[in-house]
């Protein structure tokens, strides 16, 4: 066999075929169809060395990386990988990589991309059998450049592993017709399972129906474990967008991520803002504490997803709002809702609509409704029809919507009634006033 032809089927020094002796005397490999396994300098390993002499690993100049490794890993998750080897003055090159657990295992799969300039192989190292891919014959040259490129596929294991660490080993060969003076390189990356992410299950904070659809600008309460550390409570104005470390991100159905405005965290619940200009249709919430995903859910966005605040905080019974009252040109305001300190739970007072002259409106505080058009916004009070005289942003906290309904005179004496508001035909939660 011809010198040079000897030289280029042993780039990288990945050997495998008939034995023939090197310069030196020492028996070396060399075979057309790629190098044979476990010269990765993975533990267990061998590196180029074996068959490439006169230097020591990583002792020159050049470069050898392993890039588009992710930090993290799901199952069955597609990456594409580039093995990246340079050094000046060098045209052709030859790697061969393998990526393993921390028993030693292999892990993943490993697919070649481009079948004239790799190939895969495998061998048992330690009991264990890993995979291998490798440069071809035509895989290494670099067409007189000084720096060539591998770029091929890894696909995740079925199921976390643990640490995934992939070995690569390289040789920049001096194309001297022997087996010395190329220069040996050794990389390694390592990728992490990702994390578990626990339900994160998120609801309008008025309302807690877990059927009507949000809002951007909806004031939400996300449910979970392990959120945050402790409780915090924001304190400034725009919202912060991370407290004690923790942060959600609302990815919308445009694939735009935006960070959400929090008004308290705590290790079982967030209450939060969902960002403005968040896209109608399917989002993923998720939770990051100190940077790391720990959380994750959905929400479904639209134009409106009514909820009416209630005094309990419960989304049911008297609703969290106020009597407007004007009788003759002055206007006052009522409470609607007094706290029962045998049941510390709020019951409603009764209301006096008071003379025929008397204009009495109920005020109520809501959310997930103000981008809604006036013309879809109807109410019912007692099952009767109650003009919606404002909608819209109350405007002194993020996300607070008000509504102010008309009580009919009509309803005098009817005691306990249901109040009803539909905004773009989705009915809010059903809260209860009493008239008296």
């Amino acid at each position: 066999m011809p010198n040079r032809v000897l030289k280029l089927f042993m780039l990288a020094a990945f050997c495998a075929g008939g034995l023939v002796y090197g310069l030196n005397g020492i028996p070396v490999r060399a075979y057309a169809s790629g190098p044979e396994g476990a010269k990765t300098g993975a533990p267990g390993e061998s590196n180029c060395t074996e068959c490439h002499f006169g230097s020591s690993v990583n002792s020159g100049s050049g470069t050898l990386s392993i890039n588009g490794v992710p930090a993290t890993y799901s199952p069955n998750q597609e990456v594409s990988v580039t093995v990246t080897l340079g050094q000046a003055g060098r045209s052709r090159f030859g790697f061969q990589l393998t990526a393993i657990d921390d028993q030693g295992r292999r892990a993943g799969t490993l697919v070649v991309t481009d079948g004239a300039r790799m190939l895969l192989g495998q061998a048992t190292v330690n009991g264990n059998q890993r995979q291998y891919i490798n440069h071809t014959f035509a895989g290494t040259s670099a067409g007189g450049a000084s720096e060539i490129s591998w770029t091929f596929t890894w696909r995740a294991p079925a199921q976390s592993v643990g640490r995934v660490t992939f070995y690569a080993a390289g040789n920049a060969a001096n194309n001297n017709d022997g087996q010395t003076g190329d220069l040996i390189y050794t990389k390694n990356v390592s990728a992490n399972p990702a994390a578990v992410l626990t339900s994160f299950a998120s609801v309008s904070a008025a309302s807690f129906s877990q059927t009507l659809p949000t809002a951007a600008e909806a004031i939400l309460a996300g449910f979970g474990t392990g959120l945050s550390q402790g409780v915090v409570v924001a304190q400034t104005t725009p919202l912060p967008t991370q407290l004690d470390g923790t942060e959600v991100l609302v990815r919308d159905s445009t694939n735009t991520e935006r960070a959400a405005g929090l008004f308290f965290v705590s290790p079982g619940q967030i209450n939060y803002l969902a960002p403005a200009g968040t896209a109608n249709g399917p989002a993923t919430v998720t939770v990051r504490r100190d940077g790391s995903p720990v959380s994750q859910g959905t929400i479904t966005v639209d134009t409106a997803g009514p909820g009416l605040f209630t005094a309990n905080a419960n989304g049911q019974g008297v609703p969290a709002a106020v009597l407007f009252r004007r009788r003759n040109n002055v206007d006052t305001t009522e409470p609607i809702a007094l706290l029962n300190t045998q049941t510390n739970l709020f019951s409603p007072i009764p209301i006096d609509l008071g003379p025929s002259t008397d204009i009495v409106a109920l005020i109520v505080f809501g959310t997930g409704f103000r981008g809604a058009q006036q013309s879809t916004v109807t109410g019912t009070i007692g099952g009767t029809a109650a003009q919606v005289l404002f909608t819209g942003a109350q405007g002194s906290l993020a996300g607070l919507d008000q509504a102010n309904l008309l009580i009919p005179p009509s309803l005098a004496g009817r005691g306990l009634v249901d109040v009803v508001l539909t905004v773009n035909g989705k009915a809010a939660n059903t809260v209860q006033i009493n008239i008296k």
